[in-house]
Parts: structure tokens; sequence; C-alpha cells
């Protein structure tokens, strides 16, 4: 599809200073965003520089990082919704590789709310293949009570990829790659074109000039990281490796939004599937990962504020509706729903200034995007 150009930075002055003011701070170099209200565009632009004499702009490949598990959580209840996957099936009737391991009673319902154990296993990713990243998730012995709240940065989500994978040889006898699966079944259908689990390197040369320049923030400096090339760039990873233009998550956050209704208005997923995801299936638990109280749907933060709008992590700003939902990614990234204002917003930025300068830059984005539209 046809990205559009820069959109309405003129109106959005106090998001444009909160950005500048990070820039400034040595935060990032720059950022792209995406506002939408009522699946009509008001911001689709870049600010600052996305490599050094490089301008970000709406059409920049950036990370989002955790911010696309919703996207892997609907794949899963897509198959749901089908009759293929039950919330309540255990991993051992999913997984055979699982059935000789500590996982084997966990549910599909436990490994989507953070719930599973095993949340600090080192996956390997990106140095070793997905099948070894499936292995090390199966086999390192969970370090947490199931049930316990603790967010999974990697692990299950890798366990959730292969389901998917299992699922498809098992319709069709073919085990096909999650990222197949991921361009067949969603980002194909919702036009998605623009956006990649993993880019591959046979596609690295027409993309070079969209590719930003990303960093770490060490001592209070921008430094180059890894994360911009090599294995970092090329291996998929169902919770943390998608990347694309953000308004290409916007596209999928307004599918959400309009209840699994596509833009041609054809259903992608029913309304019950929708309401399944976004219920507060997780309410008033201690997050041992995220160190806060956090409620969670099926793969996506719901509005959590109440616990501490100023410490909450990820969240989606002091004037968002309690029914808001969405995701952030680790140090760079957010996309989200407010549905009682028909808003969806997605911004990236290419600077991971640890996690405390990340949720003061993530609160001041957010409640500028309020601001100047008047919320």
């Amino acid at each position: 599809m046809v990205l559009p150009m820069t959109l309405g930075l003129d109106r959005f002055p106090s998001v444009v200073a909160a950005i500048q003011d990070g820039i400034q701070r040595s935060v990032h170099t720059g950022v792209q965003i995406y506002v939408a209200v009522n699946s009509r565009p008001v911001l689709n632009a870049g600010v600052g520089e996305a490599a050094p004499g490089k301008p970000m702009t709406p059409t920049t490949i950036m990370p989002w990082r955790s911010a696309a598990k919703p996207i892997t959580a609907t794949l899963v209840l897509r198959a749901v919704q089908e009759d293929r996957l039950s919330l309540d099936a255990r991993l051992s009737d999913l997984l055979p590789a699982s059935q000789s391991t500590d996982k084997a009673n966990l549910t599909l319902l436990q490994l989507l709310t953070h719930q599973s154990g095993f949340p600090a296993t080192d996956t390997g990713w990106p140095h070793v293949s997905w099948n070894e990243s499936v292995r090390r998730s199966l086999e390192t012995l969970c370090t947490l009570e199931p049930g316990s709240a603790a967010y999974h940065p990697q692990s299950s989500w890798f366990l959730l990829g292969e389901i998917l994978r299992e699922l498809e040889e098992r319709r069709t006898g073919v085990r096909a790659s999650f990222e197949t699966l991921l361009r067949r079944d969603l980002l194909d259908p919702l036009q998605m074109d623009q956006t990649w689990c993993g880019i591959p390197e046979s596609q690295q040369d027409g993309l070079q000039d969209r590719q930003p320049q990303l960093y770490d923030r060490d001592r209070g400096q921008l430094q180059p990281s890894p994360y911009s090339a090599g294995p970092w760039l090329t291996a998929p990873s169902a919770g943390g490796n998608i990347r694309g233009p953000v308004s290409q998550l916007g596209l999928f956050l307004e599918m959400l939004l309009r209840q699994g209704q596509l833009s041609d208005g054809s259903d992608y997923l029913s309304p019950t599937s929708v309401n399944r995801i976004l219920m507060r299936h997780r309410t008033g638990l201690f997050d041992q990962t995220l160190q806060h109280v956090i409620d969670f749907g099926l793969g996506i933060i719901r509005d959590s504020k109440h616990y501490g709008p100023e410490t909450v992590p990820y969240g989606f700003g002091k004037d968002c509706s309690s029914e808001s939902f969405g995701h952030g990614g680790s140090q760079c990234s957010i996309g989200f729903c407010d549905p009682e204002r028909a808003l969806v917003v997605a911004w990236s930025a290419n600077g991971f200034c640890g996690e405390g300068q990340h949720q003061r830059r993530n609160r001041m984005i957010n409640d500028a995007i309020y601001k100047d539209l008047g919320l």
C-alpha cells in the first residue's frame, strides 16, 4: 500500500516539543509517530533524524519490539475462533516436545497473560536458530510458580509462535515458518505490506535507505546499537522483532478498535474474539518483571494508571480512558487505542535510553498527544 507522507505536525506543537526535549537530552535523535481519530490519520510524521544527516520520515522502518506482542496474540485468537485451539488447552497437548518438561501443564491462557513462570529464560535470540530458542524456552526450568504474574519478554512468545507452526503442520503437513504464517494470516489481510518479523538479508539492499541508526544510551550519551544490523535485524522473534513504519502498527490497532473489521468492511476477527483479547484476564497482580501492578488481557496491556499514573510502566498517559489498551516496546515504542475517543496512537524512537528515561519520554509524548487534540 502507499504510505502517506508527513501529515499534521503543525497541529501538534506539544508533541514536537516533547520529542525535541528528548533530542536535547540525548534520549533519541528522532521519533516516528502516527495518530488517528475514527480511523482517519491526523498525524503521520517523523521528527528529528533517523541517522546522522538522514531525516526521520513516515516511511522509516522502525523497531516495535514488544509493541507487536498483541499481533502474535491475535493470530492465536484467530485459531481459537476457528476452534483449532482452546485457551484451556495444556502445552503438552499443543507441543509434544513439552511433555517431559515442567511446562507440560501450563495453559494457553497462562502463556498469553504472562503467568507461565519462566520470564527470565535466556532464549539465545538472535544468535541461535528459532528451533534452539524454542528448545531453551521449554527445557530451562521455571523460576516461578505457574500462575505467578511476571512479564515474559521472549520465552513464552517463542512457544506461542511454535504452537501456530504446529497447528499448521497438523492441518497441512507443512511446518511453515512463523514469518510465513504471520505474513499470510495477518500482515497481508491487513495490508501491512511494509512490516517484517526479521528483515531477510535478501531484502536488505532495497530497504537500506529506510533503515534508521538505533542507539543505546550509556552514561548520558547515545552509542550505536547492535540492534540496527546483523542477526538483531534479521532473526525472527514472535514477541520482539517485528519492524515497520508505525503507521502500519496503526492499521492493526484500528482493526481492533473496529471490533475486528477491516477497512473495507469485511471481518478479520469476530467482535467476540476481540472482546476476549481485551478482557481483563489478569487484574490487580504485582508483576515481578515490571515491578508494578499491571492488568493484562490476552497479550495486551489494559489501562493500569489507577495503580499509579506517574509510576506505571508503558502506560498510555494520564488522560486516557479506562478502556484503553495496547502494548509498549522495550525502551523505544508504544501502540495503543482509546475506544472512548476512537483514538489510535503508535510511535517509535531510535534511542534505547534505559527504563527510567523511556518511561519519562513515554508519559511526555502520550500526554502531549491528548493535550494537542484537546482531550
